[in-house]
C-alpha cells in the first residue's frame, strides 16, 4: 500500500500578524483581547484562539499611528465574541480605536485596531450555535 500526499487542506490553523513592537502587542492581545499566551520567543508569540485555532505575532511588521486600511487588501482576523457589548466596554476602558457597529440579519460586528493599527473584526452571531441550541433559534426571539 502506498500513502499518497494530495496537498489537501486539512485545517486553517489561524492567523499570523507581522508586528513591530512584540512586547506591546503581546500585552494588548493577552490583557485587552483576553487571549491566552501559549508560548513566545524573542521574535514570536502564539495565542490560543480557542477550538484548535491560534493567533500568532511575529517581528517584521511596521506599526502605524493610524488604523491600517483593511479595505485595500490584506487579511483581517475575525474574532468571535459572545457579547460584543462587553468586548467594546473593555476596548473603551483600554482606549482601543474602533469603527461603528454594523448590524446585519446574521449578527453584528465592528472593526477594532491593535496598538500598531492592525485591524481585527469582532463578531457576535445573531444565531445560537446548533451544537449548543439544537433548535437553532435566533438569539433574543421568543419561543
Amino acid at each position: 500500500m502506498t500513502i499518497q500526499a494530495l496537498g489537501k487542506v486539512t485545517k486553517v490553523r489561524g492567523a499570523l500578524l507581522f508586528v513591530e513592537e512584540l512586547e506591546a502587542e503581546i500585552r494588548f492581545y493577552r490583557d485587552v483581547i483576553g487571549l491566552q499566551l501559549l508560548y513566545r520567543t524573542p521574535r514570536f508569540a502564539r495565542f490560543d484562539a480557542t477550538q484548535g485555532t491560534s493567533l500568532a505575532l511575529t517581528i517584521g511588521g511596521t506599526a502605524s499611528a493610524e488604523p491600517k486600511d483593511y479595505r485595500r487588501g490584506g487579511v483581517v482576523p475575525e474574532v468571535i465574541v459572545d457579547s460584543l457589548a462587553r468586548a467594546l466596554e473593555r476596548f473603551e476602558a483600554a482606549g482601543v480605536r474602533r469603527e461603528e457597529i454594523v448590524q446585519t440579519a446574521w449578527g453584528r460586528y465592528c472593526f477594532a485596531f491593535d496598538p500598531e493599527g492592525n485591524p481585527l473584526q469582532f463578531y457576535e452571531s445573531a444565531f445560537v450555535r446548533p451544537d449548543i441550541e439544537p433548535e437553532g433559534r435566533v438569539v433574543g426571539t421568543a419561543d
